[in-house]
């Protein structure tokens, strides 16, 4: 039940990254062709982009935990055999389980303060852009407790991959 409960989580997840990045690229294109095509440049666009690349930034950064494709974690698979591997496995989600936790709380200061301060251009209210730091933070956390609770993950094998190519 809570694989499925946290697949649904993951595939919403990846719906919002790419729509993201069509909706960042859609508004860069028409920045563009507004300045020069037209001589007027789009006011808002430039600020709701770079927001949507906050968002992107830390949305891809879980989903590079969830694929273990972060260089850090790479590294430690290098280190010796299987039980060394799955020593080190457990010592880093253990790491960066604690660093999420202390830093989604350590954000919600952050949150609080900007609750009530709009974006220059838009009016969006700030909270909603530094919210992306603690969404991934959660998303990070999740993924490793979801793991464990389901019997441990089945995280890539870089050395495997290696040797098979």
């Amino acid at each position: 039940m809570i694989k499925r409960l946290w697949a649904a989580v993951e595939w919403a997840t990846e719906a919002l990254l790419i729509l993201s990045i069509v909706a960042m690229t859609v508004m860069c294109l028409a920045q563009v062709g507004w300045r020069y095509l037209l001589g007027d440049p789009l006011i808002w666009s430039e600020e709701a982009a770079r927001y949507l690349f906050v968002w992107v930034a830390y949305l891809s950064g879980w989903l590079a935990w969830k694929h273990r494709a972060h260089v850090a974690v790479d590294i430690v698979h290098y280190l010796g055999g299987p039980l060394v591997r799955k020593a080190s496995e457990a010592l880093v989600e253990a790491v960066v389980l604690i660093f999420c936790l202390y830093t989604f709380y350590t954000n919600l200061g952050l949150l609080r303060l900007t609750t009530g301060q709009p974006s220059a251009t838009l009016g969006l209210p700030m909270v909603w852009v530094y919210a992306g730091y603690s969404v991934m933070a959660l998303l990070i956390a999740g993924d490793i407790v979801v793991g464990r609770l389901s019997g441990g993950r089945l995280a890539r094998d870089p050395v495997e991959e290696v040797q098979a190519s």
